[in-house]
């Protein structure tokens, strides 16, 4: 009776090697198709949140919500992030008690691309409340979010940078609402803490936390849709009118930040 042949080593070293160039050849194949689909969540998100924005002007004289607490574009008061979830249909889950820094913070709010985000998405939407040492507590009762919310405050900022004279949105009484941007994908970079000569724009891929935790933790941001860490692949815009499009980042320009605060793009 004839034994059976097993492989040699040879032979197992070439089959790993073939199932090692597969898996290679796969991979940016399979990470393009998660982000198409990260693409088409974050576009959904950013929908339902012009959708909330336009239900809030609707109950109040067309107006839109001022922006208070918080220093970046993604800081949005607590009272406002709960009148959205109210809009989004979402009231019923507990997330919009005033007090409770344990609900659990709700997926529409941050985008699947934004790995820091995914990763400490409870500690964004609980920003405001005392982290776990040796991060200090903030000072405003605000929400850290996935998205930036093209929104005036209620002093007024000065005109949207690059724009000549363009206001920030206080109102959806306007001439052109199609054009006019509520809600985006994260697109910054880190100006101020990261501008060697090679990162013109800054990087994208590593912005410094902004504020006291910041500087203690030393937790980096990040663009939420990379080409690489010099340049941002672009990102989903929410407009007036309530549809998004998608902007490469070619097409986008340097609108708010600067000094003490990353630059936002759009």
């Amino acid at each position: 009776m004839s034994k059976q042949r097993g492989f040699t080593l040879i032979e197992l070293l070439v089959v790993i090697s073939i199932i090692v160039l597969l898996a290679a050849m796969l991979l940016p194949a399979l990470t393009k198709v998660r982000e198409m689909a990260n693409k088409s969540v974050c576009a959904s998100n950013i929908r339902q949140h012009t959708v909330a924005l336009t239900a809030y002007a609707s109950e109040n004289d067309s107006k839109l919500p001022r922006v208070g607490g918080g220093f970046w574009l993604w800081d949005l008061q607590r009272t406002t992030v709960n009148q959205l979830l109210k809009n989004i249909g979402l009231e019923g889950n507990g997330a919009t008690s005033q007090d409770q820094p344990d609900i659990p913070a709700p997926s529409v709010f941050y985008c699947p691309s934004n790995m820091p985000q995914k990763v400490r998405r409870q500690l964004y939407w609980d920003y405001h409340h005392p982290p776990p040492p040796p991060t200090p507590q903030t000072w405003a009762a605000y929400r850290v979010l996935g998205y930036l919310f093209i929104l005036d405050t209620a002093q007024g900022r000065d005109p949207i940078l690059g724009t000549g004279n363009k206001q920030w949105p206080r109102t959806l009484n306007i001439r052109y609402p199609a054009d006019a941007e509520l809600v985006t994908d994260i697109t910054m970079s880190d100006k101020v803490n990261f501008h060697p000569p090679e990162y013109p724009n800054g990087n994208f891929a590593m912005v410094l936390v902004g504020g006291a935790g910041g500087q203690v933790t030393g937790y980096y941001d990040t663009s939420s849709h990379l080409k690489t860490d010099k340049e941002a692949a672009g990102g989903n815009i929410g407009f007036a009118d309530c549809h998004v499009d998608w902007r490469p980042f070619n097409e986008m320009e340097w609108r708010f930040g600067g000094v003490d605060r990353p630059w936002h793009w759009w």
